[in-house]
């Protein structure tokens, strides 16, 4: 989110302290008060939000876009799709070679985020049921490097934010069943939900600091906050913005 919530935060053009660093640091900083408003590319866990209710701090969370999460490869790699069981094996270390999904004989070489990473743990939700990734994992520091190690070796897969989509790398087409009906991510994929790997990325801010912060959420949800969110390729949050869906 850092790049998206960068731009919101120039457009406003009032004061903002601004720093990244990872959903579980925003969260922890915005409970520990060191921050007024946390992003985060993850719902709560369960243990976060007994958290808040044991320190006595009530939050709330606004969805500020959408996300579509990208599956990425060497565009050499003759693998083009991949059904979202064959992830969670890839992903768990259960599916070790590329030929157990219709690539070469060769060794996958899984690509993740490191561990302070919301799109970690959005992964593990969502694809590998909280199994653990490979112990062998390559682990990369922000979205950007997860590009430039998968672009740079032909038997890497690793997972992006549909906004990093680069051509140094392959996007897989996904299935969300047993292989029938295979979807790309795209901008329009996602908005038009067809796309099976969307997700929420949130602000979160405590109840009592509401009138400090409301008019940068009023903004982020503003025409110009979501114009903000479509030119960082994310998915506006509001059904009343403007735009075009190639």
């Amino acid at each position: 989110m850092y790049p998206l919530v960068h731009e919101i935060t120039e457009l406003y053009g009032k004061d903002v302290i601004f720093e990244g660093g990872g959903s579980n640091a925003g969260i922890n900083a915005l409970l520990e008060g060191k921050a007024d408003v946390a992003m985060s590319s993850r719902s709560l866990h369960t243990n976060e939000k007994n958290n808040f209710i044991i320190k006595g701090k009530p939050y709330t969370e606004v969805i500020v876009a959408y996300d579509a999460l990208s599956f990425i490869v060497h565009p050499e790699n003759k693998v083009s799709k991949l059904t979202k069981a064959q992830l969670a094996g890839i992903f768990s270390g259960e599916i070790t070679n590329w030929k157990q999904v219709g690539g070469d004989d060769k060794a996958i070489v899984v690509i993740v985020r490191e561990s302070a990473s919301g799109t970690n743990e959005f992964v593990k939700d969502v694809i590998t049921n909280k199994k653990p990734f490979p112990a062998n994992a390559k682990v990369c520091i922000g979205t950007s490097a997860v590009i430039q190690a998968v672009s740079q070796h032909i038997d890497a897969i690793g997972f992006v934010g549909i906004g990093y989509l680069e051509e140094i790398v392959k996007p897989i087409a996904i299935s969300a069943g047993s292989g029938n009906n295979f979807v790309m991510p795209s901008f329009k994929t996602a908005l038009n939900k067809t796309y099976p790997l969307v997700r929420p990325l949130y602000f979160f801010y405590l109840k009592n600091q509401e009138a400090k912060v409301k008019a940068f959420m009023d903004f982020a949800l503003s025409q110009l906050g979501q114009k903000a969110v479509v030119h960082k390729g994310f998915i506006p949050a509001g059904s009343n913005i403007k735009i075009n869906a190639k």
